[in-house]
């Protein structure tokens, strides 16, 4: 029989995917809220997920017509048209992003609101019993706590699936090139992506097991610096008992937190520098095809942008896929 887990015990990849079979639903009930808006929100992250690699290539064509027309001593026309392109580009991709926000914003108040109702209609059906139950009143807790936070799972999930877009199209680019660069560029992200899964899971484990003392801290808080109060905190000298709670707790806290901040940080920093000695290594076989002749400054140009930018995607992807995992915990 499997061993339950503790909640000092970071969340395992297995409890994370099992969540995910709840994202199915979030997206019908966000569905619901406002169909136009969600297909909007949908369609603009398609757009904007052509963007840069676009915006490269034609970066790319700008660089090798001024050479071309220097070397031939000829016209700038052409590099003046790319270069219109690339402005029009470039402000298609801002006006979608603005697009994009908007929509979300929008459509994050509309649900948002809706959630709130329903949680309360259903708040209101239960019995009086239900609430005194810790177990339970912290799950409800938990879910007051998340109502806003909905949307933004579904903003993660189309997240991801514009960088996987983007991906596609720059990892096209570099394995026409040199297939190589997208095994360094695997191995530049990785490592940075595994610790910081890891410590996500802590993170998440922190705050669950953190939920009754977080409400008792929040009940301190209202209770000590509360008009409605005020008048029995000093008709029974309850400040300063008060006041000493609330510091023991919320510095216990902290303590905690501070401890896996400072953890998390020194190892994110190890990790980065063997990503960073990733992202060089594939910095030199771009180098060396450009000094031997194989490719033109301008495709130097389009390999580097695309490599930097392709690792900032995979890690992207990757730590949104984690982070998919764990908001799906607090649909449960």
């Amino acid at each position: 029989m499997r061993r339950p887990r503790t909640d000092e015990e970071p969340v395992s990849w297995k409890e994370r995917l099992e969540a995910l079979r709840y994202v199915p639903a979030l997206f019908r009930l966000i569905w619901r809220t406002h169909r136009g808006y969600t297909s909007a929100m949908m369609v603009l992250r398609v757009m904007r997920s052509v963007v840069p690699v676009m915006t490269f290539w034609v970066g790319k064509l700008i660089l090798d017509s001024v050479i071309t027309a220097k070397a031939a001593h000829g016209s700038l026309a052409q590099v003046w048209r790319y270069l219109v392109l690339e402005l029009a580009i470039v402000l298609t991709g801002e006006i979608l992003a603005r697009a994009s926000s908007l929509i979300e914003s929008l459509l994050g108040d509309l649900f948002s609101n809706a959630m709130s109702v329903q949680l309360m209609e259903h708040a209101a059906k239960l019995d009086l019993a239900q609430f005194e139950d810790p177990e339970f009143y912290d799950h409800l807790e938990r879910a007051r706590r998340q109502t806003v936070g909905r949307i933004a799972l579904l903003s993660l999930l189309l997240s991801m699936s514009q960088d996987a877009l983007t991906l596609l199209t720059l990892a096209g680019a570099l394995i026409a090139y040199n297939p190589w660069l997208l095994l360094l560029l695997a191995v530049a992200v990785i490592p940075s992506f595994l610790g910081e899964t890891h410590f996500a899971s802590l993170g998440y484990s922190l705050l669950f097991r953190w939920t009754p003392e977080r409400r008792q801290l929040d009940y301190l808080r209202y209770v000590g610096a509360s008009d409605k109060t005020a008048k029995e905190v000093q008709m029974f000298g309850l400040a300063p008992w008060l006041t000493e709670r609330y510091r023991d707790l919320s510095q216990k806290f902290y303590e905690e937190n501070r401890n896996l901040s400072i953890r998390r940080g020194v190892v994110s920093a190890l990790l980065s520098i063997l990503g960073t000695v990733g992202y060089y290594a594939a910095y030199v076989v771009i180098l060396i095809r450009a000094v031997n002749g194989d490719i033109t400054i301008g495709t130097l140009t389009f390999l580097a942008a695309s490599f930097g930018r392709g690792r900032d995607v995979i890690q992207s992807i990757l730590l949104s896929a984690s982070n998919v995992a764990e908001q799906a915990l607090y649909l449960r």
